[in-house]
């Protein structure tokens, strides 16, 4: 048995590889695809297998005892099946699939990849799409002009998951059509952010505008007590000071000069490549949350301090990307 799976499993890769060879050949990849008869597959499902040998069944009998009651129930089900066929058919022809862009996304997360639905109203019945090759387990969302099928990686970078596989076995299950469509489907995905105290950086206006030379410990940095007032947030509250029954204070924090933070690859030691990311990508996005200005130093390139959307996309794409080829 184990020598029997030896040499079936080097074979079915083979039969895979040629697969998807030929259909990369027949249909190549592009942004939007119409479904006709040179893109669908039709073939009898298992119920629709079991159809055809009942049918032959009934021949046997029909003609070996010549009785014309059996060879009309007969001829009645191969025109039905030969009904089924078109109907399977006509149902998902002539639907307009196409790709919308992808938004980046974090590695670890299921991701959602949007496909625009264009057909009438009676097309496109008990159908179901996913991707060929499945990563996650949430089932696709189908709309009457959309589909979101989900994707799952781990690693960071660009994540290509693969042909869409259409399929239906509308109206009674006798046959299956499907396809398998080349959408070139790209989402970015930053590293997955690892929640963490690492201390941060400070720079001063100085290093801020003219490079970055010595560094000191500095942001929201512990200043002094006060009276506690009410409604302010229980995160400031000294509860040290609660807990010796010295009464209610909160505490006053204060950036050293200038605020703008540093955030470099080499402050994280001997840390594995992967962590560091993690660890970065998880203060950009909590920096940004608090509107600071953050310098990002990856090796030789250094990405100036700024706040704002577009800084944190730049620097969470040169995170994602760091030592990969795009």
């Amino acid at each position: 048995m184990k020598i029997y799976c030896k040499l079936t499993a080097p074979l079915k890769r083979l039969i895979d590889r040629r697969f998807q060879r030929w259909l990369t050949a027949r249909m190549p990849a592009q942004n939007s695809f119409i479904l006709n008869h040179r893109n669908i597959f039709i073939f009898p499902s298992k119920f629709g297998r079991h159809f055809l040998l009942l049918c032959f069944i009934l021949f046997l009998l029909g003609t070996n005892y010549q009785n014309n009651l059996i060879l009309f129930v007969l001829f009645f089900l191969c025109s039905f099946m030969v009904t089924c066929l078109f109907l399977s058919y006509q149902n998902i022809a002539h639907i307009t699939l196409t790709a919308t862009p992808v938004t980046p996304q974090f590695a670890g997360s299921d991701c959602v990849f949007c496909l625009r639905m264009a057909k009438k109203s009676n097309l496109g019945q008990e159908m179901s799409i996913y991707f060929q090759k499945k990563s996650s387990g949430l089932q696709s969302l189908i709309s009457e002009e959309q589909v979101l099928v989900y994707g799952l990686s781990k690693k960071r970078g660009w994540f290509n998951p693969g042909r869409v596989t259409i399929a239906s076995t509308f109206p009674f299950g006798l046959f299956t059509v499907w396809t398998f469509l080349d959408f070139d489907l790209r989402a970015l995905l930053y590293p997955q952010p690892q929640k963490n105290k690492q201390p941060l950086v400070s720079l001063s206006t100085r290093q801020s505008t003219q490079g970055i030379t010595n560094t000191a410990l500095g942001v929201d940095q512990f200043s002094m007590l006060k009276n506690y007032q009410a409604g302010e947030s229980l995160k400031s509250v000294a509860w040290k000071q609660l807990a010796q029954g010295r009464g209610w204070f909160s505490k006053q924090f204060e950036q050293d000069q200038g605020g703008d933070v540093l955030l470099d690859l080499a402050l994280y030691g001997n840390l594995d490549l992967e962590k560091k990311l993690s660890l970065l990508s998880y203060q950009i996005i909590e920096l940004d949350k608090r509107h600071l200005s953050y310098t990002l130093k990856l090796g030789a390139t250094t990405f100036v301090a700024e706040h704002g959307l577009q800084h944190k996309t730049r620097c969470l794409k040169a995170l994602a990307l760091y030592g990969l080829r795009e």
